[in-house]
């Protein structure tokens, strides 16, 4: 592969135009040094729990796929988006050393760049962004000498491997940042995002429309698009009436995550013509989270696609490779792609609890609110456990406060509530629940837990059935030591349905093992427990599991605990009359 690759490093560090003050990884510390910490947002996003896209190729001729672009995931170079110009180039946006890198770009197909170029600028300063066609284009910029985060949006010439701005847009507004534009297929409409006076919080995307040569006093797109989190990086798909974004709020599965929401571009300009911001945020739809595998738990931002439908081709950027690491930012591309030779298999199955999800912790002051570190490892292997989700929850009202996922180490970083219990819990794709109860005060801010969650690879139900009883069980359940708790078998099983799927994309089969205790005959007995981890099955699915991933079976009396020193009879046999789980993996 050939590439005509010539790096011009501008002396303005990217940060102006990417993020404004907002700290997208705490490791660039360039930014804090440009930027003031960014205030306090009171920023609770809801946990995104929708189905999965499929990417499966078992038994299909034609399937979609996601891949890095090649020639756009350098190891030494961010690059942030594709910006598709609607007549002519397509130019990149990236940056290396902390200077930006804008590139024209010329694919040999969707997934491979054929020559990158990066043309000399006749200016000091940054410019990245671009939008619209070769006679109406528009990027983002910061000149040479303005104050840092002085970002805003510019009108721009175009020809085959130059951009040369011109003239500042009407909608930049002084000391202010404004950034990552995006253009309607007719240039009529222009969405940015800014962190100007009248954001809801942090950035948030605003809109103006154009009258004659003109560009209307913006108006923030209002609360149903933009939440009290982030929202960052807008694009207008082809169709144009369909807006993607980012955000770190919403329904999210964890960082940034894309989002779409449908518009009405006609109602949009009558709004903004009007000043009623009431029926400009009611002109786009609830946005939507477009869904894992696109989404994770890690930061995808800059959608964009050349396309009419999103769903057949988008590019996007991420770090999900390389989470926290410099320069870990790479073009990713959802695209179709087709096999000849396919193997018939069984397909996965997809599938969604109705059970209710629980209740956020929307209350609680602020100012309680307080940040504490922890570890997740395995129970048995002692090894660190990467993208465990981590969970704070009062207790026991059982409100979220906060959710995170566990790093490569295994370390997480979680809000908390100060002078109240809090359960802080954990699980992943392969190991089961655990958790720990701990109350905090204001003194433990930032404080490191030193107790690490240990998570099982499997667990036991303890149900507690009374002596030859397999489908009337006792109402709570046992702990290990065959004492009865306060939680209910009903909460017991569902947490385990929840587990199920939420990391369905990586279960094959749930065992589902049925003991008894050493009363009565071996062969009585290994009925009496299949009928229990029969229960358990029936249970599952009447909270939605599919059926195919169960697979139960009895062990009887054959799998007995050893018996503890001056343990009575009773409490061992309560300890018997178990049903144990195990996760198998794909």
């Amino acid at each position: 592969m050939t590439y005509l690759f010539r790096i011009l490093i501008l002396m303005f560090p990217l940060v102006a135009l990417l993020s404004s003050c907002t700290v997208l990884r705490p490791r660039s510390l360039f930014k804090d040094l440009i930027c003031p910490p960014p205030p306090s947002q009171d920023c609770y996003p809801k946990r995104f729990t929708g189905p999965v896209l499929d990417t499966g190729s078992q038994g299909k001729e034609r399937f979609m796929r996601i891949r890095s672009v090649e020639g756009l995931n350098s190891p030494v170079i961010d690059e942030w988006n594709i910006s598709f110009l609607w007549d002519s180039t397509i130019w990149n946006t990236a940056s290396a050393g902390g200077s930006q890198i804008l590139r024209s770009i010329r694919f040999y197909n969707e997934k491979t760049v054929l020559e990158i170029y990066t043309p000399e600028m006749e200016e000091n300063g940054s410019l990245g962004f671009v939008t619209g066609d070769s006679k109406k284009a528009i990027a983002a910029r910061v000149s040479a000498g303005a104050y840092p985060g002085d970002a805003d949006i510019v009108n721009s010439e175009v020809s085959v491997n130059t951009i040369k701005p011109k003239n500042s847009l009407e909608v930049s507004s002084l000391l202010h940042w404004e950034s990552h534009p995006t253009l309607s297929p007719d240039g009529t409409i222009l969405i940015f995002v800014s962190d100007r006076i009248g954001s809801i919080k942090g950035t948030d995307l605003y809109v103006s429309i154009k009258n004659g040569n003109t560009w209307s006093e913006p108006m923030n797109c209002g609360h149903i698009i933009n939440s009290k989190c982030d929202e960052l990086s807008p694009f207008i798909t082809k169709a144009g009436n369909m807006l993607l974004f980012a955000s770190s709020g919403h329904a999210n599965l964890g960082g940034y995550d894309i989002f779409a929401s449908m518009f009405d571009p006609e109602t949009v300009k009558k709004a903004v013509q009007s000043r009623d911001s009431i029926a400009l945020a009611r002109a786009f739809e609830q946005p939507s989270n477009i869904g894992a595998p696109i989404n994770t738990i890690h930061d995808e931002l800059f959608p964009s696609s050349p396309s009419n439908r999103i769903d057949t081709l988008l590019y996007y950027s991420s770090n999900q490779l390389f989470p926290g690491e410099d320069f870990s930012f790479d073009i990713f591309v959802y695209h179709p792609a087709y096999q000849f030779d396919t193997v018939k298999q069984s397909p996965i199955v997809k599938w969604q609890m109705t059970s209710p999800t629980l209740k956020r912790a929307d209350k609680l002051d602020p100012k309680t609110i307080i940040t504490i570190e922890g570890k997740v490892i395995d129970e048995d292997s002692k090894k660190p456990v990467n993208n465990a989700e981590v969970t704070t929850t009062l207790y026991p009202e059982n409100e979220i406060i906060d959710q995170q996922m566990t790093d490569t180490a295994g370390r997480y970083t979680v809000k908390v509530a100060t002078n109240r219990p809090v359960r802080i819990s954990a699980e992943s794709d392969e190991l089961f629940e655990n958790a720990l109860i701990y109350t905090f005060t204001m003194s433990d801010s930032n404080a490191v837990i030193a107790d690490a969650l240990k998570l099982p690879k499997s667990i036991a139900l303890r149900v507690n059935f009374p002596t030859n009883e397999f489908k009337d069980p006792y109402p709570f359940v046992l702990d290990s030591n065959g004492n009865e708790t306060t939680v209910p078998y009903q909460q017991a099983i569902l947490k385990v349905a929840q587990n199920l799927q939420r990391f369905q994309q990586n279960i094959g089969t749930l065992a589902i093992i049925g003991h008894t205790d050493e009363v009565g005959s071996n062969d009585y007995n290994m009925k009496l427990g299949q009928r229990r981890a029969d229960f358990i099955v029936k249970q599952l699915v009447k909270l939605g599991v599919p059926a195919q991933l169960l697979k139960s079976e009895s062990k009887g009396e054959e799998a007995l605990p050893k018996k503890r020193l001056s343990e009575d009879n009773d409490t061992y046999n309560k300890r018997c009359r178990r049903v144990e789980l195990f996760k198998l993996i794909r």
